[in-house]
């Protein structure tokens, strides 16, 4: 998993700043995040290669990060998803997961998640995670419907963009966008915090968007 799922941040001043999680494609060199995690700019955006791995565990006395830059190739901003690619000459790679979408799975199948939560932090762990399907819901963009999925699970920051697995035939299903808040306007924030975020669903957009987009 350490070859597909990475961290994707933005370098300010000699310092990388993780802003959320991005996943290879099937097609070479082609990753997947959540738009609002790039916010419209590819300028000094980087992956952080997963290069601290030592067997199952990750070495989190490293220090020294692995950065490659990543252009924006195309973003829709409906569904807040963004496609990233990698210079070729630096890296290679295609993904493992299969391209599926959230026609068929139904409400309490189980998925698993993997990405980088608290990653705004400093904490840049892949972590795997396992949840089940709340809901299956249309929301709208601008009079666009489009899938989601209310996934079981709190996300947290540095999971946006996270791809969501069905663990039935391992096939990426959706893509982690971040708590379910339907409520327009931003609560108080407490330590970076809002409120509004703290409980037990997160939606997730249909991965048939990202096919669109190649």
């Amino acid at each position: 998993m350490n070859n597909v799922v990475f961290s994707v941040g933005k370098v300010v001043g000699n310092t990388y700043h993780a802003a959320g999680t991005c996943t290879m494609l099937n097609k070479e060199n082609l990753l997947v995040t959540a738009a609002h995690v790039v916010n419209g700019s590819d300028d000094n955006l980087y992956i952080n290669r997963n290069t601290h791995f030592h067997g199952d565990y990750q070495d989190t006395t490293k220090k020294k990060l692995d950065l490659l830059p990543v252009k924006i190739e195309a973003i829709d901003p409906l569904r807040d998803v963004c496609l990233l690619s990698l210079d070729d000459k630096i890296a290679k790679g295609c993904s493992i997961f299969r391209a599926g979408n959230t026609d068929n799975i139904n409400t309490g199948d189980a998925v698993t998640v993997f990405g980088f939560p608290h990653s705004n932090l400093g904490r840049i762990v892949l972590t795997q995670q396992s949840c089940e399907v709340g809901a299956k819901i249309l929301l709208s963009s601008k009079k666009v419907k489009s899938k989601h999925l209310v996934l079981n699970i709190q996300a947290r920051p540095g999971q946006s963009g996270a791809p969501v697995i069905r663990k039935s035939d391992r096939s990426l299903i959706a893509i982690l966008i971040g708590a379910y808040v339907p409520t327009i306007e931003r609560g108080i924030d407490l330590g970076g915090i809002d409120p509004q975020t703290l409980h037990q669903t997160t939606h997730a957009v249909s991965a048939e968007y990202i096919e669109r987009m190649l």
